[in-house]
């Protein structure tokens, strides 16, 4: 997803031999940017009562009057001008998260930007869909219809991903990426994308039966989950992009892929499956994934409940 900011993040992994791993995750700048906003107003108006009680001891009252007024003055313009700020702050935010998901906008608003270039390696579950017979769908469409298609579908995908604890990383026509674990890896990710997977199959099925009442073809997708080391970073220079890249990445969407001709809507790899704590799987094939001679066993999971 292309993002206005230079503050971002982005996935380079390649594989893990020969290359130093970087751990260190994001860094918050919210306190430091905090302090900035506020620390010096708060020091120049820590001395004010000193001023002006110096004022009142050796000054007529008019004077002192005026001091007082003079600094009531001041601390009604630094105010408006902090609040002015907030407000920019918090509308470039908003621009932001209307461009990316919301997980992604707190993290680049949130993360020293100098942090995000340099990006760090983490292990992650990617997940990828896409819808079955797309092209002939659009075949029969306007341009217009496509489009509120694909705004329909994203919206049901990204609520899905979103409530199983994953991160939309991007969408592309009829296709969607997300990860799990990023920016911060946790014990259940795997699980998480499994459940997400699922939470998909279902929002498409209600779907489906929505649509087949207004006379119009059901949506069909296919799922592919693979686990692995994702390097997370800044791509781009005016344009930005929040993005996971590498091997992982890439083996989870030829996984997705190969299910339209392996007669199943997901396929995973067995690191996936070692991970996961519950489910069910059986093999559906027994030989390298192009690209990636290390994934040999590839297996297929039940979505419905």
């Amino acid at each position: 997803m292309f993002l206005p900011d230079a503050r971002t993040a982005t996935v380079d992994a390649g594989p893990s031999s020969g290359r130093k791993r970087r751990e260190a995750g994001p860094q918050s700048v919210r306190q430091r940017d905090t302090a900035a906003a506020w620390g010096a107003p708060l020091l120049a108006a820590a001395a004010m009562p000193l001023l002006l009680g110096l004022a009142t001891a050796t000054a007529p009252e008019p004077v002192t009057l005026s001091l007082v007024g003079l600094a009531l003055t001041w601390l009604a313009l630094r105010t408006q001008r902090l609040r002015s700020a907030a407000r920019i702050a918090t509308r470039h935010r908003d621009n932001l998260a209307r461009l990316a998901a919301p997980a992604v906008a707190r993290l680049v608003a949130e993360t020293d930007s100098v942090a995000l270039r340099a990006g760090w390696e983490q292990a992650a579950t990617v997940l990828f869909a896409d819808i079955r017979g797309f092209t002939r769908l659009c075949e029969t469409l306007a341009p217009g219809e496509v489009a509120a298609f694909l705004a329909e579908f994203r919206t049901r995908t990204a609520r899905a991903i979103e409530a199983a604890g994953g991160l939309v990383d991007k969408f592309v026509g009829d296709e969607v990426m997300a990860v799990f674990g990023v920016p911060h890896a946790a014990p259940k990710d795997t699980d998480r994308a499994v459940a997400a997977a699922r939470a998909l199959a279902a929002a498409m099925t209600a779907w489906s039966g929505e649509r087949e009442q207004a006379g119009l073809p059901p949506v069909r997708i296919g799922i592919g989950l693979h686990r692995g080391s994702v390097f997370i970073g800044t791509i781009g220079a005016e344009r930005v992009e929040f993005t996971a890249v590498g091997d992982t990445v890439n083996v989870a969407r030829r996984l997705e892929q190969m299910t339209r001709t392996l007669a199943c809507d997901c396929i995973v790899s067995e690191s996936v499956v070692q991970d996961a704590t519950s489910g069910e799987a059986r093999i559906v094939a027994v030989r390298p994934v192009r690209g990636a001679c290390a994934v040999l066993r590839r297996f297929a999971i039940r979505l419905d409940p």
